[in-house]
């Protein structure tokens, strides 16, 4: 995706030099950087050295070179090889300089500038330089529920994109819209809703193929009919225990005294 092409002309010296102000590129795929030049006449031919460097015309750190000399059987024919990341589309000899950088990141996005330079007809470099935006398409990821540890649970929905889009809850026309908290960065967000028992919650955003949306269904926490819960039947264990003994003790206290009362009566 360019932007409008801008053009720096240096008129005195024939020289042209075209370049798009921005381009945009999808994160983690190729982009091309285009730059296209027309040099002045040159009686012979010349040999060609390509720059590409970043932040700065001129001074800016050079991320690319390479030297296409007039002679192939020469050493230094290198600008068909990869440098890392970079490698150069056009060709030189047909005045195009283009530049690819492969698996783009956030990181790339820069200001690129191109340079040209003859070995005897003198250098042109491009003064506005080229933008490189980064494109992270909509898409959302997931649906869950998410406990704080506060104890409070929410329905939460995490999506992507750059800029994150906006998430639409949908609710049952008979529940009311709670309250919606959202956390964002550059490009992930994360929507989140208070929850209420037994609903259905879908979230939805529109991607660049249209709608996309999940769907997850709360149920509240019940105990099985017909089963004693946990806390009751070790109540009741416990309270068994504490009887049998009791029931031990007055036996054993009963048998004595019985034989106490028997042995004075023979007295």
């Amino acid at each position: 995706k360019l932007s409008a092409l801008n053009r720096n002309d240096d008129v005195a010296n024939n020289w042209y030099m075209t370049v798009p102000d921005m381009v945009t590129g999808k994160l983690g795929k190729d982009v091309l950087l285009p730059c296209n030049f027309t040099p002045p006449a040159q009686k012979e031919q010349e040999s060609l050295t390509v720059i590409w460097r970043t932040k700065f015309h001129y001074t800016g750190p050079v991320i690319f070179s390479c030297l296409s000399k007039t002679d192939m059987s020469e050493t230094g024919q290198n600008c068909s090889k990869s440098h890392g990341r970079y490698s150069l589309l056009g060709n030189p000899r047909s005045n195009n300089i283009s530049l690819r950088i492969k698996d783009v990141t956030f990181m790339d996005e820069k200001t690129y500038f191109c340079r040209i330079q003859l070995s005897k007809s003198g250098s042109f470099e491009t003064l506005t330089g080229t933008r490189l935006n980064i494109h992270v398409a909509p898409e959302l990821l997931s649906i869950y529920i998410q406990t704080r540890a506060s104890g409070e649970q929410l329905v939460t929905c995490d999506v992507k994109g750059s800029p994150p889009p906006t998430v639409m809850w949908i609710m049952p026309e008979n529940i009311s819209a709670p309250s919606v908290s959202v956390q964002s960065t550059c490009c992930s967000a994360s929507s989140s809703i208070a929850y209420k028992p037994n609903t259905n919650y879908t979230c939805q955003i529109h991607g660049e193929n249209g709608l996309q949306h999940q769907t997850i269904y709360f149920q509240a926490a019940t105990e099985p009919k017909g089963q004693v819960s946990w806390p009751l039947f070790f109540t009741f264990v416990t309270l068994s225990g504490v009887f049998c003994i009791v029931s031990v003790i007055l036996a054993v206290l009963y048998i004595k005294g019985k034989e106490q009362a028997h042995s004075l009566f023979k007295k």
